[in-house]
């Protein structure tokens, strides 16, 4: 008797070694051509010109389920029935989901957004004072690569139901260069040396409009607003050449600037109380 058992214990752990065997052997080749296959999507829809956005946002989504399906087939091959399984998985998944609300409020956020394109992969946008240009939209984040080359991660949901700055949806941008001076300076001339600045700059818009007005002004200066519009891959360099030019044609002309004050106060510690 204790011989059967023996012998049903051998035959019970090979038939076990050998179909773990089979299911790491699943999992293994499941996972690389899952890998494959994802990339073979990629690349079709690339090729199709398929927006980054939606791209970079399907993907994960066609990985995940690509791995469960490998990872159920490894769990059959082991002995375990699927649908128990499926079972035990429709329990966790009700427990994960009310710990996860977040989470699921960040895929639903970047669902909308992919819908209905507030902002796409490549835009320059500003959200919640972060200002970059969109590098991915995930599906439970979005990426944003500053100016400084900081990486920015924010949820889709802050993303969503926030308001963005969209840079990159009109093809022009304006320029505004503030500046103050005091009243005794020439105010006239000021407005007519910036205003032929402006004309004269090449990478100025002409066919938009160009002003040098008073902004207002208080009782120890003048504000200015100097504004006109450039192409919108132009901006930085226009603004950067524009405020070089202003300084060296206001100096030109000895226009001065107005200089920051500060209000100081004088406290008396031994003052009797």
């Amino acid at each position: 008797m204790d011989l059967k058992r023996f012998e049903w214990l051998i035959d019970e752990a090979v038939k076990f070694t050998i179909s773990i065997g089979v299911a790491l052997l699943i999992l293994a080749v499941g996972f690389w051509l899952s890998s494959k296959i994802k990339n073979i999507i990629r690349n079709r829809m690339i090729k199709r010109n398929l927006d980054a956005s939606i791209r970079e946002f399907i993907l994960p989504i066609i990985s995940i389920l690509l791995k469960l399906m490998v990872v159920l087939s490894a769990i059959n091959a082991v002995g375990i029935q699927i649908t128990s399984f499926a079972a035990i998985l429709a329990g966790l998944a009700a427990g994960i989901g009310l710990s996860l609300q977040g989470s699921l409020s960040n895929f639903a956020g970047g669902l909308l957004i992919i819908i209905f394109k507030p902002f796409k992969v490549g835009d320059v946008i500003e959200v919640l004072g972060n200002a970059g240009t969109v590098e991915s939209i995930s599906i439970l984040y979005t990426t944003i690569v500053t100016d400084k080359q900081q990486v920015v991660t924010l949820p889709n949901s802050s993303a969503l139901n926030n308001p963005v700055i969209n840079y990159s949806i009109k093809d022009t941008r304006r320029i505004d260069i503030n500046l103050a001076f005091s009243h005794s300076e020439d105010i006239e001339k000021a407005q007519s040396v910036l205003k032929q600045l402006l004309e004269n700059e090449p990478l100025v818009l002409k066919s938009n409009p160009i002003s040098v007005e008073i902004t207002d002004f208080t009782n120890d200066r003048v504000n200015l607003a100097a504004r006109a519009f450039v192409k919108r891959q132009d901006y930085g360099t226009a603004l950067f050449k524009l405020n070089k030019e202003t300084k060296q044609i206001l100096d030109t002309n000895e226009i001065a600037i107005a200089p920051s004050h500060a209000d100081i106060r004088i406290i008396n510690e031994n003052k009797e109380k």
